[in-house]
């Protein structure tokens, strides 16, 4: 393994850099540094959490090595898309419109599925040696398009505006993609995972470290100017491929810059070449970079790899190292481990748990709905009264004003229906 120095463990699942130009503008490619910074005031535990989260990482690929993830298994992860937008009229589609097209959306999908199962047909010095198919594929579940009068966004404070104005799916079993548009410098930013040993009592259950204002933050944002391609709402000749999302999925799966955000620092995964620092060019014709890190030896960096900041066109691999790092993380991340169970249900059955019950504020549901179904539900009183309006996919009921007594909680999908009872106290 590279350098394990402590002094790294944090900074290693932190990201910034500035990226050169885009079309005369200077731009960020993440902004999870300051955003992060923002989270450690909010919760100074989460450094020790942090850094507890790297040794269970490699506790775990240390017990797996000769066992690691089956060459045939892919997990798919279901991703809901929030388009918030400030246009009156919500009219969808064209330049500098923030109420992106389907089309658009679905682009990015497919770069991610290529990006992610490596068949993008991208090429580069380490791209036929050592990318690798990540056994992770991506299905689009819903969009939500929400109108806010809001111009553009922080990615470093804003996170909680976002999940106010459209919030999360349910952060255990969803990916939840916002898109809309940033300060003018930023590309996009990620919330890194908070992983624990798993026992059978506390896989993909809410823990200590997952308070309810990280779940509901619990994902992506992309300014919407760089999600996707082959979109006239695309205005970079360098970010034009979708590679951004890529990008800070990966984070979000808990994978490091190559470079380890340090002068040569690691990033975990041997078989990324060390680097001194990051690819911060708008070079598009992927001119080679070389690093010496380790005495005199003078190695080729990785530009190709999506946890570079290569220009998206450079962009090909995930190696196998990363590869097993995403799966141990999928394993150890309370909220991740519980998509990753939900996903592999093969039932075709709607299956509807609630808890607690009796409840006194806030009544939480898990829901399968095959094939990731949407599914609606409405809440009755004893005497048969509809208490709620039809929610879709609702996740969380708020029951502090109910009075006391019997309720029945109505899931229904296309073919099928499900009633659970539930009592407030």
């Amino acid at each position: 393994m590279k350098n394990r120095r402590n002094s790294l463990l944090l900074a290693g699942l932190l990201l910034v850099s500035v990226l050169g130009k885009a079309q005369d503008s200077v731009v960020t490619r993440c902004a999870s540094t300051e955003r992060d910074s923002v989270r450690l005031l909010r919760n100074p535990s989460l450094r020790n959490l942090r850094m507890r989260s790297e040794g269970a990482i490699q506790n775990y690929l240390r017990a797996n090595s000769g066992a690691r993830t089956n060459a045939g298994e892919t997990i798919t992860i279901p991703v809901v898309v929030h388009v918030v937008h400030n246009r009156t009229d919500n009219v969808i589609g064209g330049a500098g419109n923030g109420n992106i097209t389907d089309g658009q959306i679905q682009s990015q999908i497919d770069v991610l599925n290529e990006d992610y199962g490596n068949t993008s047909g991208y090429k580069g010095y380490y791209t036929d040696s050592l990318a690798v198919d990540t056994g992770i594929r991506f299905k689009l579940v819903s969009v939500v398009r929400t109108y806010n009068e809001t111009s553009q966004f922080s990615p470093i404070t804003d996170a909680d505006d976002l999940a106010d104005i459209s919030p999360a799916w349910f952060t255990n079993r969803y990916l939840n993609i916002w898109v809309t548009r940033l300060n003018d410098r930023y590309l996009g930013t990620s919330q890194f995972p908070v992983v624990s040993e798993i026992t059978d009592r506390t896989q993909g259950l809410a823990t200590s470290e997952n308070e309810e204002t990280d779940a509901s933050t619990d994902g992506v944002i992309i300014d919407f100017r760089y999600f996707g391609r082959d979109s006239e709402a695309i205005t970079s000749r360098i970010y034009n491929l979708g590679r951004t999302t890529t990008h800070e999925v990966g984070h979000w799966l808990g994978l490091i810059h190559i470079w380890g955000d340090s002068t040569c620092g690691t990033d975990y995964c041997d078989d990324t070449p060390t680097a001194n620092t990051k690819n911060e060019t708008t070079d598009v014709s992927c001119t080679p970079v070389y690093s010496q890190c380790r005495g005199n030896a003078v190695t080729r960096n990785m530009i190709e790899n999506y946890m570079d900041y290569s220009p998206d066109v450079c962009m090909s691999i995930f190696t196998n190292d990363q590869k097993e790092r995403m799966h141990a993380v999928l394993a150890l991340s309370p909220r991740r481990a519980k998509m990753v169970e939900y996903s592999q249900l093969t039932t075709d059955q709607l299956l509807v748990d609630i808890y607690p019950n009796p409840v006194r504020e806030t009544l939480t549901t898990n829901i399968f709905a095959p094939d990731f179904e949407n599914y609606t539900v409405s809440v009755y009183n004893q005497k048969g009264q509809k208490v709620t309006e039809d929610a879709v996919n609702r996740t969380y009921l708020n029951v502090r004003n109910f009075p006391s007594g019997l309720y029945y909680y109505k899931v229904t999908t296309a073919n099928q229906t499900v009633t659970k009872r539930f009592v407030v106290r």
